[in-house]
């Protein structure tokens, strides 16, 4: 402990951050600025009030946007669970066939294969953006 307090770069560093605590009371220095950037509440605009058709259709919109988004993660969940249960079959299938290939297969390999265990599975969003021609299917 007695080496941390005689170290010269905590001493250089404690005479720094006082002379730059000394120096802040007369401008903005680099101290203020990072005090101003975490502490202080961003300056917002206030959001736009909607009234009428306006908000109907803001509404609107952003019902479709949800009921959307909770069908993608239902599919990609049922997608997740066909797939493990395909997984658990064949394991099982494995199992009952050759008790060294099911071996083999709960087996981590030590060579990494490329790229599928070098990059991290991501969801991107889409290249192609917003499709402004878009017209719903007629029910």
């Amino acid at each position: 402990m007695n080496s941390l307090r005689t170290s010269p770069f905590i001493r250089r560093s404690f005479y720094q951050f006082n002379q730059i605590r000394l120096e802040s009371t007369g401008g903005d220095t680099r101290i203020e600025a990072i005090r101003r950037v975490l502490f202080e509440s961003s300056q917002r605009p206030k959001t736009l009030s909607l009234e009428g058709e306006a908000l109907e259709e803001h509404e609107t919109i952003e019902r479709a946007w949800k009921l959307h988004k909770m069908r993608q993660r239902e599919h990609r969940q049922r997608s997740l669970e066909h797939q493990f249960r395909a997984m658990n079959m064949a394991m099982t299938e494995l199992e009952k066939t050759s008790d060294r290939l099911f071996k083999g297969a709960l087996v981590k390999s030590r060579h990494m294969t490329y790229p599928k265990q070098a990059k991290i599975p991501t969801e991107t969003p889409s290249t192609q953006g917003w499709d402004y021609a878009y017209k719903a299917p007629q029910v």
